[in-house]
Order: C-alpha cells, then structure tokens, then sequence
C-alpha cells in the first residue's frame, strides 16, 4: 500500500505557480488568477459599485479586506507582519 502523495504546502511561494497562472511581481512575489468564488465576489461587488448600490471606497475597502484575507499566508504580508512586530 502506498501513502497519498503530500499535500503543498501553501506557505511556500511555489505553490502559486503550480496551482495556475502567475505573474512574479517584484517585492511581492508570484501573484495568481484568484479562485472562482473570489472572482465571483469580485464582480459582484464591482457591479454593485457601478450600479451605485455601494460607494467606490466601501467597495474598494471590501475588496482589499477579502483579497487579504483569502492571502493571509502570502509571503508579502507575513514580511509586513514580522517587520510590524520588531517595531
């Protein structure tokens, strides 16, 4: 019997690139095509600010706060992180 192949590990900036497209962008690193569902909730609230139902900034600031919290193990913000911890 053979173990099951190991899982990624999603702390690594290498599993972007195996995971899909990607663009390596300096002092970020490798940024990718995000998941369907977060492609989804993108749109949405990109219709609902060109449709006037949400303020540009509200919509602005909800899409940050969920790309960030869907990337809370990006390499980028872990360096934020550690730099906001020595200060």
């Amino acid at each position: 019997m053979t173990a099951p192949p190991a899982a990624p590990d999603p702390a690594t900036p290498d599993t972007v690139a195996t995971t899909g497209w990607h663009v390596d962008i300096p002092l970020v690193g490798p940024v990718g095509w995000p998941p369907t569902g977060n492609l989804a909730f993108l749109a949405a609230i990109g219709g609902l600010a060109a449709l006037e139902v949400v303020a540009w900034p509200v919509a602005a600031a909800l899409a940050v706060g969920h790309v960030l919290a869907q990337a809370h193990d990006h390499p980028a913000l872990r360096a934020v992180g550690e730099g906001l911890e020595n200060a």
